[in-house]
């Protein structure tokens, strides 16, 4: 039997291609046609395959992924049946003995890749590199017509097609690549094969790379009086506070719900707004007051009276919520000629509001700045804005672009470092999102001096300053203290959503709600003839220019590396230990992420967000580099996932393949010597080279990798109750590097997904009776980790609370499962609370 894997299209960025499904009427959905006007001849042995995905909290998901049809009218047809949550072939009228299902978390955020290979009457499935059996089935010709999604041939009409985005679609032809659609289109209806040229017609094409490069405005709302705004990232949800209503637009739904309050309240000017996740309220902040009043959806009320003022003295100031603490954190702000650097603290649990004592000499009074935190709100990130060395408005007000550290629970403010000065000021939108995973930031910033302003988005770097321009602007009016605007990241649907807003003092405020795909890209060309697009953006092209310039100065001066005549390569014959020779004794196993810390060893931690933490307690993280993280990540995964190492090809294919080989081996060579120091001063470790593969190795008394300890775990015969106790202890820290994403990766992750799962489903059935509910919710826990819809996990989680008398915790579990099994597959969960727990 012959397989061919998706993923052979040349390497080409490509963000594919975005299905309409039920979401729009027949007519507006979508329909890929490979064939064009004529049909596909494949004779002898052949291939198709494709990469996919789907996207969340949809209505419905049912309809075909695609069908080829062929000149006798034979059809074989890949579909989601969203009932079973299963994916079935279906040749002719009978199901055949082919389908596969995908966990939630891999259907929805992970590209899946799909393959149909069909060799001497048999058709057989390989999903994400995995058989998925043949069958046997007798073509009577191989021309197919070839459609993905909806399907306009007569006698086959259909326009059932699930919510999904698609790219590198593929065709083999013994055992050759015959053609191959990256789908990296911006715009028409045609999408060209790579190899010849083919066009595959598009109807109703909606491509995905212009998502990622210009803003969607999504809605505009008016509320009464001075509005304020605040956001959900759990829910992805955006509420409103006006003075008679409360307003709630969810993303997803795109449509607007409002609540009127009671009795009409008066918001005074510059008061703020905040959700806290912790539980689940809306508040509106009056900083002048030094309170915080919830509102009551059951009353339609706030539970506190406001005792306003007419002048605020805190305009724009920064805020952010520190979950472990739950609570609120202002910073900065603007009023009564005097700008601010206090931080302000108030405790959600004790309701009580108290001055921070912060030590820090760098953050100056200020406004107009850009705040982000880390997950969890234990690190707050400060970026520019505009004030002043005394706080006073007439003594020397000046812009500043240095990015402050804030460490919530050491009460330390430091700067890392200031921006190259443009040639053109600028100030940012409130909030900024902070991307951990690859040491980065992400903000709006504009310049301050004219009402017709602009928001542009940037990325820019942690560890350096340096940033760089991404997608097109957002028309912002600004009116100093009228005006607000901030950015925040959506992580279940992996899009930016931008919110501007300007005040009519006391009579109304428009509130205007963007949305940008994630990642975002920079465009790809000017509309031809679009002189005002382009004049409005010369200015931040002129600041690109010279922040190119700075950076590229900075680094010569900074850096000026001394290259070697000849880099040498880090290989050695004989590691000197050798990593897991033989399979260790549970008692060798570290147990838990603390226990190590608090051992004299180094930490290498893969479950959860990346980290590399050295055996005194110091992360090292941030000196990875995102090609040197990629590279580390390739030698260590496939070293202690296959146990095969990687070869010098492999690297260069996924790291340097628009390079020569020569010059992929020196980068190569220059990444490694990095790599080396890195490692050294990890203190365990040392890459080298055997049979042709790079592999790590290391001493495990000096460096613990919780994907070493994972793999054999899951990997061994017995799994046993202390076995159990250590994987639940790596799982707990979340799914396998979280927020990171590679395209090699997709599968891997999968793969570990799916073996975590099916061991601890396996562990449930071998547990001995005197199991006590605390093991059984721990599993329960740690399945949720993986799939957070997994119904057999719901029942034992709630079951084994109700051993343990907490019915009310066990409602609330199963109360968030159905809301997060709502937001997947856009339908009710079906089984009632007294159903899962009988």
């Amino acid at each position: 039997m012959i397989f061919f894997f998706a993923g052979n299209c040349l390497p080409v960025r490509s963000q594919g291609l975005v299905f309409s499904s039920f979401e729009q009427v027949q007519e507006k959905r979508t329909s890929l046609m490979l064939h064009g006007n004529e049909p596909l001849c494949l004779d002898g042995s052949f291939g198709l395959s494709f990469n996919f995905k789907f996207f969340p909290d949809r209505s419905v998901y049912y309809g075909y992924l695609v069908r080829l049809i062929n000149n006798h009218q034979q059809h074989i047809d890949l579909i989601y049946n969203h009932k079973d949550r299963k994916f079935n072939i279906i040749f002719g009228d009978v199901f055949a003995p082919l389908d596969f299902q995908l966990d939630s978390t891999a259907l929805f955020h992970h590209w899946n890749s799909c393959s149909l290979q069909y060799d001497q009457e048999q058709l057989s499935l390989t999903v994400n590199g995995k058989p998925c059996g043949s069958a046997k089935i007798n073509l009577e010709d191989q021309c197919f017509r070839i459609f993905f999604g909806a399907c306009e041939l007569h006698g086959f009409n259909t326009t059932d097609l699930p919510p999904m985005q698609l790219k590198e679609v593929s065709l083999y032809k013994n055992k050759a690549l015959f053609a191959c659609w990256p789908l990296n289109e911006l715009s028409g209806k045609n999408a060209v094969d790579s190899l010849h040229g083919k066009v595959a017609v598009v109807s109703n094409p909606v491509w995905a790379t212009p998502l990622h490069q210009h803003w969607q405005l999504l809605q505009v709302l008016t509320v009464k009086g001075n509005g304020s705004y605040t956001f959900d990232p759990s829910e992805e949800e955006v509420h409103l506070v006006g003075v008679d209503s409360i307003y709630h637009f969810l993303l997803r739904d795109k449509v607007p719900r409002s609540q009127a309050l009671l009795r009409p309240v008066y918001l005074s000017a510059g008061f703020q707004s905040i959700y806290n996740p912790g539980d689940r309220i809306l508040y509106s902040v009056h900083i002048d007051q030094r309170e915080l009043s919830a509102y009551v959806p059951a009353s339609r009320n706030w539970d506190m009276p406001f005792d306003s003022v007419d002048i605020t003295e805190y305009w724009q100031p920064n805020k952010f919520i520190n979950r472990s603490e739950n609570a609120l954190y202002i910073l900065g702000g603007y009023g009564q000629l005097k700008y601010k650097n206090s931080v302000q603290r108030y405790d959600f649990n004790s309701r009580k509001w108290e001055m921070v004592n912060v030590q820090q000499s760098d953050y100056k009074p200020r406004y107009l700045a850009a705040l982000g935190v880390s997950h969890g709100g234990d690190t707050a990130y400060i970026l520019g804005g505009y004030g002043s060395g005394t706080g006073e408005q007439m003594l020397n007000p000046t812009y500043y672009y240095d990015l402050l550290q804030f460490d919530v629970k050491g009460k330390k403010i430091k700067k890392l470092f200031s921006l190259p000065e443009p040639p053109a000021p600028f100030v940012f939108a409130s909030s900024m999102f902070i991307d951990t995973t690859d040491h980065s930031y992400y903000a709006l910033m504009f310049p301050k001096d004219r009402f017709k302003s602009r928001l542009q988005l940037i990325k820019g770097s942690l560890l350096r300053p340096e940033y760089q321009l991404a997608a097109d602007t957002i028309p912002y009016a600004f009116l100093d203290n009228r005006s607000a605007a901030d950015l925040f990241y959506c992580p279940r649907s992996s899009q930016l959503v931008a919110i501007t807003q300007i005040t009519d003092r006391d009579r109304s405020t428009e509130i205007r709600i963007y949305s940008l795909a994630f990642p975002p890209g920079q465009l790809s060309f000017f509309p031809a003839g679009n002189k005002r697009e382009i004049d409005g953006r010369w200015w931040w092209l002129l600041l690109a220019g010279a922040g190119l310039l700075a950076t590229i100065l900075y680094y010569i001066y900074k850096r000026r590396p001394i290259v070697p005549k000849a880099m040498p390569v880090i290989a050695q014959e004989k590691a000197p230990v050798v990593h897991l020779p033989e399979p260790l004794p549970v008692a060798a196993i570290t147990t838990t992420r603390e226990e190590d810390r608090s051992a004299d060893k180094a930490a290498l931690l893969l479950f959860g967000e990346f980290q590399v933490i050295d055996k005194d307690k110091n992360s090292l993280t941030h000196l990875f580099s995102p090609l040197l993280k990629e590279m580390f990540l390739l030698i260590v995964i496939h070293t202690e996932w296959s146990g095969k190492g990687i070869s010098s090809e492999k690297l260069y294919e996924l790291l340097w393949h628009d390079k020569s080989e020569r010059d992929a081996r020196n980068n190569r060579s220059v990444n490694m010597v990095k790599l080396k120091g890195i490692l050294e001063k990890l203190g365990g470790g040392v890459i080298l080279r055997e049979e042709g593969r790079w592999k790590m190795q290391y001493d495990p008394a000096l460096l613990w990798i919780d994907l070493a300890d994972f793999s054999w775990l899951v990997k061994s015969p017995e799994m046993g109750i202390e076995r159990l106790s250590v994987l639940l202890k790596i799982v707990k820290e979340g799914t396998f590097l979280y927020r990171t994403d590679y395209a090699w990766l997709e599968d891997i992750k999968s793969d570990i997904s799916s073996k975590a799962l099916d061991v601890l489903l396996k562990a449930i059935d071998e547990l001995p009776a005197t199991t006590s509910p605390e093991t059984y919710i721990e599993i329960a826990s740690s399945i949720f980790v993986f799939d957070p819809i997994h119904e057999v996990a719901l029942r034992i989680k709630c079951k084994s609370l109700i051993q343990q008398g907490r019915l009310s915790l066990a409602r609330s579990v199963y109360e968030k499962f159905c809301k997060d099994y709502r937001h997947m597959y856009g339908e009710a969960f079906v089984l009632t609370f007294q159903e899962i727990i009988s």
